[in-house]
């Protein structure tokens, strides 16, 4: 059984090709009946196969009764993005939509594969947490109706809002105040630079050090594959081994750190090795962890408002159901300055 390429896969086809009657193709794309996984699997692998995408999908969207949302978040292990996702999907339950979550571990294939599972689930909206340079996948959801929203992030593509954390100011703010503190070098730590929230902190790393006098070391910017995930394990690896191949003076006074987790774990390095934080090296994290906070030393650290960031996003999803205009919003940030620098 075969359709022609050009032609719109019809749920016919999509049941013919899955084994099943049109009703249970029915029942899986709308939930309105209890069917067994090994029965959905084979009905959402021929809709994947056939590209097939629902009519009520469309019908959905002009009359905006669509309360699906896919929220894609990049590492939920991770304690930062755990409670935007838990932030959401209370919002989610109290506005009456349905949440589908999807984790994609900072890989670009497994995000594609998980729009592409969203796009069959026909969510109404897809609101995607960092995420890597899939503008392509986003562009397909748009030409099928559906609303991508970016949060941490931000995109040139035509009606994709955006909330963002500002990371420039804060990061250009962060050198001024270690200057102030006597540090005569500051080094960058941070897991590849595939999300833009990423680029924008080690741009302002940069240009905040040209502003105070700065030179860029190269031998200060420590970027690696192995920082990806187990961020407070591999972080505390990661500096274990440099601290054995480094001597102190070859090393930045401190570390800018682009999680807390991952300061936690240089913290924990550092001080296993006989050093001092922060009389020998200072730390610098992000986010403002709950955890950070109770630390010895307690950990200097960047606020990003989880809370806020999870009812701005509800708000652009309500005002695109309601046909409104949707403007890109931009959140402060508030340096946290404790002991550890």
């Amino acid at each position: 059984m075969g359709i022609q390429k050009n032609n719109r896969a019809t749920m016919k086809d999509v049941a013919n090709l899955a084994g099943v009657t049109i009703g249970t193709v029915s029942h899986v794309i709308n939930h309105t009946a209890s069917i067994s996984q090994e029965t959905t699997r084979r009905v959402l692998d021929a809709i994947a196969e056939l590209h097939y995408v629902p009519n009520t999908m469309a019908r959905n969207m002009r009359s905006k009764t669509n309360h699906r949302v896919g929220l894609m978040i990049p590492n939920l292990t991770n304690n930062f993005h755990a409670r935007i996702a838990s932030n959401f999907v209370d919002l989610a339950d109290k506005y009456k939509y349905i949440v589908y979550i999807m984790g994609y571990q900072y890989s670009l294939e497994r995000e594609k594969k998980d729009l592409r599972s969203l796009m069959e689930y026909n969510v109404g909206t897809v609101v995607i947490v960092n995420g890597c340079h899939e503008e392509e996948y986003i562009r397909k959801m748009l030409d099928r109706g559906i609303d991508v929203i970016l949060a941490d992030r931000h995109s040139d593509i035509e009606g994709v809002p955006c909330v963002e954390f500002e990371n420039c100011r804060v990061y250009r703010e962060i050198i001024h105040v270690l200057k102030e503190k006597g540090y005569s070098s500051i080094g960058f730590i941070s897991e590849p630079l595939v999300l833009t929230n990423l680029k924008d902190r080690f741009g302002a790393y940069k240009q905040g050090l040209r502003e105070n006098g700065y030179e860029l070391n190269e031998d200060h910017i420590f970027i690696s594959e192995r920082l990806c995930l187990d961020n407070t394990k591999n972080g505390y690896l990661y500096m274990k081994e440099l601290l054995q191949n480094r001597c102190r003076e070859e090393l930045p006074q401190v570390f800018l750190a682009t999680s807390d987790l991952l300061a936690i774990g240089i913290l924990r390095a550092i001080t296993e090795a006989g050093y001092r934080v922060p009389e020998d090296f200072g730390i610098v994290g992000c986010d403002n962890l709950q955890i950070s906070g109770y630390m010895q030393p307690r950990l200097t650290t960047v606020m990003q408002d989880r809370e806020l960031l999870s009812k701005e996003l509800w708000k652009m999803i309500l005002a695109k159901d309601n046909g409104e205009k949707v403007e890109n919003i931009v959140l402060p940030q508030k340096l946290i300055l404790r002991e550890s620098c």
